[in-house]
């Protein structure tokens, strides 16, 4: 029996559903929705039974992509995301900076929102002229050469740090990633659809590729949405200033980042929004004073100070931290 060749506008609406259920609805309420939804196409002859089976299975597909990743999951995707990357930018091959580098971030991770991850967080160099720094989801981190060069100071590289921790802390990746698993199944349905009926909509889904070179092309090419950026902005500064970081540091880094208008433009200039309107969202936003830090949760009871013993000398740290890092820079 030769089946009906149906409109692409239909299966788009279709794809379409499978997206708005998975965003609105419980898993239940999506996949009962779904049978509906295919019991009455079948009965109004809008579908064979072939194909209201394929739209129930979309569904199934659906719950299963919105679903939460887990830690492990989370690890993996992110991991694939970074090798995905590391193909676009080498890595640089300078052992010191790149112990360095993941001291410092490993020490400001303590004091984010998630501490303690899957495998922990992993810094990188890049080596690269352009200015730019990646977070993909399960704490994959890498930074250029180019942004390194422009940092003046320990507590700027702190700065840089933090931004792309917090981006791990909020799940900033992880709802791109998730968001994008959902949005490939619907996409699947359609082009099985076509074929199916002999409809000509593969063009319909030929700008959906893999979820996860997706992420790695939005971190690369357009980075992450503005609202996700501001936020990391914040987290960055509430990070640094809890870890002793002169939380000041990052409007410093900021003020001198390239702005959309410089011409030929690439990196910061257009994976992040304008420093001026990142300086003006930090402003409109005070630091809260310090509360007890994250860190002081995963770690044992201190060591109660003798009565003789002082407290750690800021100025003396601003001194280790200084020396320290004109050490390393040359290899900036």
């Amino acid at each position: 029996m030769k089946r009906k060749i149906l409109s692409p506008a239909f299966f788009s609406l279709l794809a379409m559903g499978i997206i708005v259920f998975a965003s609105l609805s419980s898993c239940l309420t999506l996949s009962e929705s779904m049978d509906m939804l295919a019991s009455q196409a079948v009965s109004q002859g809008l579908l064979d039974r072939y194909q209201a089976v394929m739209l129930k299975t979309a569904a199934k597909a659906a719950v299963e992509a919105s679903r939460g990743l887990t830690p492990e999951e989370e690890y993996y995707v992110g991991r694939a995301v970074a090798a995905n990357i590391l193909s676009n930018y080498p890595p640089y091959n300078r052992p010191e900076l790149n112990a360095y580098i993941n001291k410092i971030g490993q020490g400001l991770a303590l004091y984010s929102f998630r501490p303690a991850i899957f495998m922990g967080y992993h810094f990188m160099v890049l080596d690269s002229e352009e200015i730019n720094a990646f977070a993909s989801p399960g704490g994959h981190i890498l930074v250029t050469r180019g942004l390194l060069r422009k940092v003046q100071s320990e507590d700027e590289l702190a700065a840089v740090l933090a931004h792309e921790i917090a981006h791990v802390a909020l799940k900033h990746g992880l709802a791109s990633v998730q968001g994008a698993r959902v949005t490939q199944i619907a996409a699947e349905f359609a082009i099985d659809a076509g074929k199916a009926t002999g409809g000509e909509i593969a063009a319909f889904t030929s700008s959906f590729g893999d979820s996860i070179s997706e992420l790695a092309k939005i971190l690369i090419l357009s980075g992450y949405s503005q609202t996700y950026e501001f936020q990391a902005d914040l987290e960055a500064r509430r990070i640094i200033a809890a870890a002793g970081y002169d939380p000041n540091a990052l409007a410093c880094l900021i003020s001198r980042l390239p702005s959309h208008d410089d011409k030929g433009g690439s990196g910061f200039a257009v994976t992040h929004p304008d420093p001026a309107s990142r300086l003006d969202a930090l402003d409109k936003q005070p630091l809260e004073p310090i509360k007890e830090p994250a860190a002081r949760k995963v770690w044992p009871i201190p060591r109660q100070e003798k009565p003789n013993e002082r407290a750690a000398d800021p100025v003396l740290a601003s001194f280790i931290r200084a020396d320290r890092f004109a050490a390393i820079k040359v290899y900036f």
